[in-house]
């Protein structure tokens, strides 16, 4: 219809204008019924910002369960948040800008780090992006350190044997793997899934010859047995190595460092912390197994990090340098670990969980999910919205699921 030639119609347009004062009307009579009823409302029930957040006061609980996380308090860590973009200085594992922009657009390395009581103080690990912790055998827990920037990897140790699951924990970073040795079952494992790495087993020396305190290794070794650890240990807690020797290992297999690290998580930056609602968290103790029951992180308010203990309440620290390990973020994955009988275990990574989180002396329920061995772990809070996580190192337990109920904090 050709609007400018439209002749109205005096009865219809009678109509139509009483129709639209009738509608006028009747929203008008709604309008007032609505606001006697706010106005009701407000005055039986007022609206409280406080109430809409955990107390500071609420008092202190062990129990394992923080169901008391309200929906208000999730949503004040997901509304008007300042999230860390990609860039060439932002370290994709912390989400701090402090990496070298050479260093952009390169994969990390994970290293394999023991863990066992005869195999402490460890080397490096107070320089690492990322510390799992997992258990191996017999109950027995084992790091897997991980570095952004592989030229940043101070001198390491000491270095272990390879497990499928640390593989799988490191394929969710585009990581490469460094370890020494294997479980039997390793091997056809990296293949299937492309996971390269590099076996220090075959590419050992020792530390014998040195020049001015610097290691120097024959030609293709690249990883070396500290002649004062092996004073002090059993042989299979004293393998070591550093980024350059690293480096050296990957060139040498013609492994290609060219690639996305692919951030670790959403970080968010300081200016909109994570976990503001969270409950109280200041001593938390991740229980593994009874080799490992212990596992446990104190937050100190004066850095805002927590620092960890293990094995009866010893500091975790660096044999070289004497710093203890402090990490902004710690995260616990309940996963369904099975023992395998050999006598390793199976860790259905692919199952997901359930977990928590914790940073800056607050934490929360969580579930994660890793539907495939290359996949990178998400987290989510108990509404199913990706979990937020403050920018810095994070410390991450992989712990049986069977086993939550003995996880505790105050």
């Amino acid at each position: 219809m050709n609007i400018k030639n439209y002749i109205p119609n005096p009865v219809l347009s009678l109509f139509i204008r009483f129709m639209f004062f009738s509608v006028i009307f009747l929203f008008s009579t709604v309008a007032v019924s609505c606001s006697s009823d706010a106005s009701q409302t407000t005055s039986t029930v007022p609206i409280s910002y406080e109430s809409t957040s955990v107390s500071e006061t609420t008092p202190e609980t062990k129990d394992s369960s923080i169901t008391t996380v309200t929906e208000a308090s999730i949503t004040e860590t997901t509304t008007g948040v300042k999230w860390v973009e990609p860039s060439e200085n932002i370290n994709p594992l912390t989400g701090k800008a402090d990496m070298d922009p050479d260093n952009y657009n390169k994969r990390s390395v994970a290293i394999v780090v023991n863990n066992h009581y005869a195999a402490i103080p460890q080397r490096g690990l107070h320089r690492a992006d990322v510390i799992y912790e997992y258990e191996t055998e017999s109950g027995q827990t084992r790091l897997l350190a991980l570095f952004a920037d592989i030229s940043a990897v101070p001198e390491i140790g000491p270095i272990r044997s390879a497990r499928i699951l640390s593989a799988d924990l490191c394929a969710g970073t585009n990581s490469i793997f460094i370890h020494f040795g294997s479980n039997w079952r390793v091997p056809d494992h990296l293949k299937q899934y492309g996971i390269q790495a590099v076996d220090g087993n075959v590419m050992c020396a020792s530390s014998g010859h040195s020049v001015d305190g610097k290691i120097t290794l024959s030609k293709n070794l690249f990883f070396y047995r500290d002649d004062k650890w092996r004073k002090e240990r059993a042989i299979e807690h004293s393998a070591v190595t550093n980024g350059e020797l690293i480096r050296g290992a990957i060139d040498f297999k013609s492994i290609s460092t060219e690639g996305e690290t692919p951030f670790l998580f959403p970080f968010v930056t300081s200016e909109s912390p994570s976990l503001e609602g969270g409950l109280p968290c200041t001593d938390l103790t991740v229980y593994f197994s009874a080799t490992n029951c212990d596992s446990n992180f104190k937050y100190d308010k004066d850095v805002m990090m927590y620092t960890k203990y293990q094995y009866g309440g010893k500091a975790q620290i660096d044999e070289i340098t004497g710093e203890m390990i402090f990490v902004k973020n710690v995260i616990i994955l309940f996963a369904d670990i099975r023992s395998h009988g050999d006598p390793t275990i199976d860790a259905f990574l692919e199952n997901g969980g359930t977990g928590y989180y914790a940073s800056d002396g607050k934490i929360i329920e969580i579930t994660w999910e890793k539907p495939t061995p290359t996949s990178s772990i998400e987290l989510f809070d108990k509404d199913g919205n990706p979990v937020m996580v403050n920018a810095g190192r994070s410390y991450i337990n992989v712990v049986r699921q069977t086993r939550e109920s003995k996880t505790q904090w105050e």
